[in-house]
């Protein structure tokens, strides 16, 4: 396995990686892209997802994140939308109207 390893290295110009660093940026690359913790584990050829939590739970977006995130997406990211027009959107989605712009 490790002449494997050490072959895609030199073929693809990854020097100074080691299979280990890619393997933990795959999981990483997989978990911000929405992958359950099931997905990660057959992946990586965990035993159970426990294994994958203890290694990669930090990862996974919390409620904190999410939080934030709706605020952000609420707002506009840099503060644009006033607090009026979002009341205003509000009751027009409350109304069953469509809001405007979205």
């Amino acid at each position: 396995m490790w002449k494997i390893w050490l072959d895609a290295a030199e073929a693809s110009d990854v020097h100074g990686e080691t299979f280990h660093s890619l393997r933990h940026y795959y999981a990483s690359l997989l978990i911000r892209h929405g992958e359950s913790v099931k997905t990660v584990q057959d992946r990586l050829g965990h035993a159970s997802a426990v294994e994958t939590l203890d290694t990669y739970s930090h990862l996974w977006p919390d409620s904190d994140d999410r939080t934030r995130e709706a605020v952000d997406e609420a707002m506009g990211r840099n503060g644009v939308r006033t607090v009026a027009g979002l009341a205003q959107q509000s009751r027009s989605v409350t109304a069953g109207q469509q809001p405007k712009g979205g």
